[in-house]
């Protein structure tokens, strides 16, 4: 307890220790329907200022409007602090944050405290050696036959879907939330298939790798998701547009 005590009152060493270690911060754009998530490597440090990597979609920068707020966390072993922040720049490969007035420890998770989701995602097991490549087809044949396209027609698995809470975008996968009653189910290995609305619109196909959980104490579980993306380009610029998107948006309400 003492050391997390000693963490939380002296963050400026932890946040310098990151740095030192070549390591990176968690900087997120919040909003009551999700948010956005990058780890940013951190570049500096002084009294009124940290200084990121700038963060990306998929290898395209994104420029980020002053004085959008963000939530900054630190996180050192399994435990987390969070701090608020806002953007003092953003040009080339760099983002300047403004430096937080304090820290503070919170839960293993706390993607939950956004609240549901209302389009939420549905998740279906995928066969066992299944690639990226099928959801690159599948979504070619989504985009051809555009918003008529019928999912259930090109989707690689027949399996029941699974409803989970979209919790955030990434840049490169998504976590969500599997109810307690289904937290067993995201115990198995193997990939996903993705299939759901975003919010504020856009649709996201697209199969994934469960690279990590958390349980909660209300016994929900937390999963990351990172996605598989096959050889073709159309798939990985559609994702791209779909963060970029989802960013501007955020900066909206988080200015």
């Amino acid at each position: 307890m003492q050391t997390r005590r000693s963490r939380t009152e002296h963050w400026r060493e932890s946040l310098a220790e990151v740095r030192d270690r070549g390591g990176t911060i968690e900087c997120t754009l919040d909003g009551e329907e999700g948010g956005l998530t990058w780890r940013l490597r951190v570049w500096s440090l002084s009294k009124e200022s940290v200084v990121v990597e700038a963060p990306t979609a998929f290898g395209h920068p994104l420029i980020l409007d002053p004085g959008v707020r963000m939530r900054g966390t630190i996180a050192i072993g399994q435990n987390r602090w969070d701090f608020s922040t806002e953007v003092l720049s953003s040009e080339g490969d760099t983002l300047q944050l403004k430096a937080p007035s304090r820290v503070r420890r919170r839960r293993r998770v706390a993607r939950t405290d956004l609240g549901p989701c209302p389009s939420g995602l549905k998740l279906r097991p995928l066969p066992s050696g299944m690639t990226g490549a099928a959801a690159e087809r599948a979504w070619v044949a989504l985009a051809s036959g555009g918003e008529a396209a019928d999912p259930a027609l090109v989707r690689p698995v027949s399996a029941p879907p699974i409803s989970v809470q979209l919790a955030n975008i990434g840049v490169g996968g998504v976590g969500v939330i599997f109810e307690a009653s289904d937290a067993a189910l995201a115990m198995r290995r193997g990939g996903w298939w993705i299939e759901g609305d975003l919010p504020g619109g856009g649709t996201l196909v697209a199969s994934a790798e469960l690279v990590h959980r958390h349980l909660q104490s209300d016994r929900r579980l937390y999963a990351g998701l990172s996605f598989r993306i096959g050889a073709g380009q159309r798939q990985r610029r559609h994702l791209s547009q779909l963060v970029e998107e989802a960013a501007k948006r955020l900066q909206y309400t988080a200015a």
